[in-house]
């Protein structure tokens, strides 16, 4: 019994003075995150790769560190080719733009450059941080389609050589007289701007190249965030003060605790 009386009064003294650390640390945590984040408004910070230069908050990644951003929602990967991509809800979309004033990107599916061997998987964002424009519509594309009964072919189509059967473009998420007669294996769901070629000139056949060139065009999307950056006043995000606070709180922590001991 007697040995655990050291041993309280040594976790009385520690729990005493971490108060007294946290208390006098608290009151400047915000001073220090502002700071740490100055560093993020050097334009050598910013993300740069092919035409996407001088690209700030919310977004990071290449020479611009973690911190600088809001989270991994937003995280930029710069491959060797010079081309962005960034993954939203598991699926990786090639970024052609962004424009931090008005908080737009204009994005399209990675894996559609292959038209013929995409991950057959709807297109999803992450409401409400990504959310489709106004300008934005659907197409449906079709693959691999055998027909059940004898009816004229179905308008505005492509015919994909992707194998030996028919593959079908559709605008709207379905075509219901399409899947009556029509037995196709597989469809996705794919969004593209609402001035996307075969809206406007073709109306019976689509060559495939004319569906690759609007795909490759891509749509736009609003991003949003909750937290503000630094600069300018503003406080930076919960996660980031956070980790701030661990940077300097827990290495006074660790030391006071082998004085003590």
């Amino acid at each position: 019994m007697e040995n655990h009386i050291p041993i309280l009064i040594k976790i009385t003294y520690i729990s005493f003075f971490l108060v007294i650390i946290i208390t006098i640390l608290l009151p400047h945590t915000s001073q220090l995150v502002i700071d740490d984040y100055s560093t993020c408004r050097d334009i050598k910070n910013s993300y740069n790769c092919g035409n996407l230069t001088n690209i700030s908050y919310p977004f990071w990644g290449k020479n611009r560190p973690s911190h600088c951003g809001a989270g991994h929602h937003f995280y930029l990967n710069c491959h060797e080719d010079n081309i962005t991509t960034i993954l939203i809800s598991s699926q990786n979309f090639t970024v052609l733009e962004i424009n931090t004033k008005n908080h737009t990107m204009k994005l399209k599916r990675t894996d559609l450059q292959n038209l013929c061997s995409p991950k057959f998987v709807d297109t999803y964002l992450f409401p409400p941080m990504f959310q489709y424009l106004r300008n934005v519509i659907n197409i449906t594309i079709y693959y691999n389609c055998t027909m059940t009964t004898t009816i004229p072919f179905p308008t505005r189509q492509f015919l994909a050589l992707c194998d030996q059967n028919y593959d079908f473009c559709y605008l709207g998420d379905k075509n219901y007289v399409l899947e009556k007669y029509w037995n196709c294996k597989k469809h996705i769901h794919v969004p593209v701007a609402a001035d996307f070629a075969i809206h406007i000139n073709y109306f019976d056949s689509l060559p495939r190249n004319v569906l690759e060139i609007g795909l490759g065009e891509g749509f736009e999307v609003q991003y949003s965030v909750n937290e503000k950056y630094p600069d300018g006043g503003s406080i930076a995000s919960s996660t980031h003060c956070q980790n701030i606070m661990f940077r300097y709180l827990f290495p006074a922590m660790v030391t006071l605790q082998f004085l003590i001991l």
